[in-house]
């Protein structure tokens, strides 16, 4: 009797796993030691896992509650989305606003020791269990980062991580209207449409949403905040998979009061999932201007199952494409260079790469491509550098900044009576310069005054950002830091390219 191939590979599958059962067995009744066979089918699970995508993965129950977080509450550590990847937790974007992003942690980074102890062949349980912890506790991680021989420490000093959407929204000028999203939760779309309404009633004529370092999160939310953009009923992004249900078409509603100002979205290497969804349909449908870097490049749909032991699993069920039919989702065989090409200098479209990536069209026939992240239509990368020395001090865990700005916050809010007289009227001139200097040596902090004075710039902004902040609030500080962005400066002499897309 002949077998169908369907028959034959379940049959195959079972005998698989017939052999995984035997082999349990004789490693509980054999092994050398006493085994902790929890652990042992564990690992089992996340080999069988890092088989099918760099995407799907294994939550055990101990840290499954504390995944439900990310979505919903608040948790106290050091602020990143990461995996682990040869052993190693590899950072996949720090989250705004965190410690680690202030300390300057970028995609790509691998963490090999945690407080001077290795963290190679580390488990997610573990990885939870020592880097979050008390707010105002301090962690020591040691960073490899490609293209660096040199390994980076860095102390990281635990905080409440913000799970609030949109971090930061006010007017930048006049006109025009800034918002930054650092990631895609329940109620995202909702912070950002108060947000408008907020911006709007300032007379907002154009807008800057900032998605640089966002991970991504409910696809559902990056739907319906492209949906507060597109008036007419168009295509957002559709799902394509190999199960009943994985197979969606997501559209825009036609409705009479939806916004029609230009939108201008900046993205970088970190900026990935929901966020491309947002950014690719803005795109294609020719209803917004895209700046920055390549975006991450993930257009792979996660679905999440809870398994009977009360840890879960989320399993790639789907790939999404943009309106125009484009495929996000770079190509994953060598996980390592999956990661390694965030780093590439050349990853943004040139005479080279555009022949071997696949060509579409948004609605009024401008040029994309596919299979590699949003590639924007500006393309201009933040390659700003530091001394050694202002490096320590804008990611000392000490934050001498913060501490000066705290002297100085007092004096200053008695001359100025809000942000906008600050910003008007106060001027960091040599003698400031010096008395900083002066209070960093008093402090013991050790640096090259050659050294922060070639950066004198850019420590000026970031001093009178804290005590914007601790003045005005955390808004004020956003929009002092933002003078010095060179992305968002770009962002802003485009304006009329925006308005060229939308009319």
């Amino acid at each position: 009797m002949l077998l169908s191939a369907g028959y034959k590979s379940s049959n195959d599958r079972f005998a698989k796993l017939s052999t995984l059962a035997k082999l349990v067995n004789i490693i509980y009744s054999n092994y050398v030691e006493d085994v902790d066979m929890d652990d042992v089918l564990e690992g089992a699970i996340v080999g069988m896992l890092e088989e099918l995508d760099p995407h799907s993965t294994y939550i055990p129950k101990k840290e499954f509650e504390e995944v439900r977080e990310q979505f919903a509450g608040e948790f106290e550590g050091i602020g990143i989305e990461f995996d682990i990847l040869d052993g190693y937790i590899t950072v996949i974007s720090p989250i705004p606003g965190t410690p680690s992003e202030r300390a300057g942690l970028q995609s790509g980074d691998k963490i090999v020791k945690i407080d001077d102890e290795s963290a190679y062949n580390i488990e997610q349980k573990d990885v939870v269990k020592k880097l979050r912890g008390p707010k105002g506790s301090s962690v020591d991680v040691t960073i490899k980062r490609m293209g660096q021989k040199e390994l980076l420490d860095v102390t990281l000093v635990r905080a409440k991580i913000p799970l609030v959407s949109v971090l930061a929204s006010f007017m930048i000028d006049e006109s025009t209207g800034y918002i930054k999203i650092n990631r895609f939760a329940s109620n995202t779309a909702y912070e950002v449409e108060e947000a408008l309404i907020e911006l709007e009633n300032q007379n907002m004529e154009q807008l800057i949403i900032d998605f640089r370092n966002n991970g991504g999160g409910l696809l559902g939310q990056a739907v319906q905040i492209v949906d507060l953009f597109v008036n007419t009923r168009d295509t957002i992004v559709f799902t394509q998979g190999r199960i009943p249900g994985s197979n969606e078409v997501h559209f825009s509603n036609k409705q009479n009061d939806d916004r029609h100002y230009p939108v201008i979205a900046i993205i970088n290497r970190g900026s990935a999932s929901a966020s491309e969804i947002v950014t690719g349909a803005l795109q294609d449908l020719d209803r917004g201007l895209i700046i920055g870097e390549t975006s991450f490049g993930k257009g792979l749909v996660q679905r999440q199952y809870e398994l009977p032991d009360e840890s879960a699993a989320r399993i790639t069920i789907a790939r999404y494409y943009t309106p125009s039919g484009r495929l996000i989702q770079r190509e994953f065989e060598n996980v390592e260079d999956y990661y390694r090409n965030l780093r590439n200098k050349n990853r943004e479209l040139n005479d080279s790469t555009v022949a071997d990536r696949p060509l579409y069209f948004t609605r009024k026939g401008r040029k994309v491509y596919g299979g590699g992240g949003i590639t924007p239509d500006i393309f201009i990368q933040d390659t700003t550098k530091y001394t050694k020395s202002t490096i320590k001090l804008l990611t000392s865990p000490e934050r001498y900044l913060f501490n000066y700005g705290s002297l100085l916050k007092e004096h200053i809010g008695l001359r100025y009576e809000d942000y906008d007289a600050f910003e008007r009227y106060y001027i960091f001139g040599e003698s400031d310069r010096q008395e900083l200097f002066n209070w960093l040596e008093d402090s013991k902090f050790e640096f090259e005054e050659e050294q922060l004075d070639d950066d004198i710039d850019i420590i000026e902004n970031r001093l009178l950002a804290e005590i914007a902040g601790a003045l005005w609030g955390n808004e004020f500080s956003y929009h002092k830091r933002l003078q010095l962005d060179k992305q968002i400066l770009i962002a802003l002499e485009n304006i009329d390219e925006a308005w060229k897309i939308l009319n």
